[in-house]
């Protein structure tokens, strides 16, 4: 049965396969007659024939995305999508959804591009969204800073980008882990974490937020009050371990050697003090 499927399948396949043609090839005409209408001063030296048959050409190997781009940005998007080499399909659908501001902040720049090579399409979006805000923290902090970025609107981006600039993230530790609750909480992370940034260097109380981040989001739980068990309880300790730990640097003859050694001179001193002082002749 199975060699008959397959041999249904392909036959289908290539009954279809001129019909998907012949949509791309209009596809590919109605996206060079756009881009000649709206961009006409950009192209000088195209038809929509040469056009058209250009987007057919491209589209065959990166996809239908490529319809889209040169409709939102113009033959420009042609040029740009080559210089990005491997990455040419992910220029041309990053251009499709986000237009010139792609071109502005992804595409045309062979770093963040980099960025887009080593993380994926996502790395691309983050950048469009966050504007100038997330191409450093990627390109410092990796995928955990896209995941986080993705989630938070600009305020919250920015403030995540000064608390790396000013090493506040740093002093916090475990950066990925932090970044990973805003990447599951979004902005009410991102709130918490800004208000409570001095609280949270604490190693206790980071440690309390990560292992149940949501009851200290909500206001269930006070990360103030973690923070201060951490300093108190040493405090109240430290006699006990003192003691302790001379109890236990100290073996048990040496203990007795020095009970014994105190109450032989008590006695001395006692025998001493009974003791007639003699008077002058």
């Amino acid at each position: 049965m199975m060699p008959i499927a397959v041999a249904i399948a392909g036959f289908s396949l290539s009954l279809l396969a001129p019909l998907l043609a012949d949509v791309r090839s209009a596809a590919a005409r109605e996206a060079a007659e756009y881009v000649m209408r709206k961009f006409g001063r950009e192209v000088t030296q195209e038809t929509v024939e040469t056009l058209a048959k250009r987007l057919e050409k491209l589209a065959v190997t990166h996809g239908d995305e490529v319809f889209q781009a040169a409709r939102k940005v113009g033959p420009r998007a042609l040029t740009v999508a080559e210089s990005a080499g491997k990455e040419a399909t992910m220029a041309y659908r990053l251009m499709a959804k986000h237009g010139d501001a792609a071109v502005a902040w992804v595409v045309s720049r062979p770093s963040a591009m980099r960025l887009v090579a080593r993380f994926g399409e996502e790395a691309g979006e983050v950048m469009v969204k966050h504007p100038g805000i997330a191409e450093p923290m990627i390109e410092a902090l990796g995928k955990p800073a896209v995941t986080a970025l993705r989630e938070v609107g600009p305020q919250n981006a920015r403030r995540l980008a000064m608390l790396v600039e000013d090493g506040s993230l740093a002093a916090i530790g475990r950066s990925p882990e932090v970044l990973g609750v805003v990447g599951r909480y979004g902005d009410r992370a991102m709130d918490f974490i800004w208000r409570n940034k001095g609280s949270l260097t604490v190693a206790t109380a980071l440690t309390a937020f990560l292992v149940s981040p949501e009851p200290f989001i909500d206001g269930a739980k006070n990360l103030a009050d973690v923070a201060g068990q951490s300093v108190v309880r040493p405090l109240v300790e430290t006699p006990g371990r003192v003691l302790g730990a001379i109890a236990t640097t100290i073996p048990w003859y040496g203990w007795v050697a020095s009970l014994g050694g105190l109450g032989g001179l008590w006695l001395l001193l006692r025998q001493r003090r009974r003791r007639p002082v003699p008077r002058p002749a």
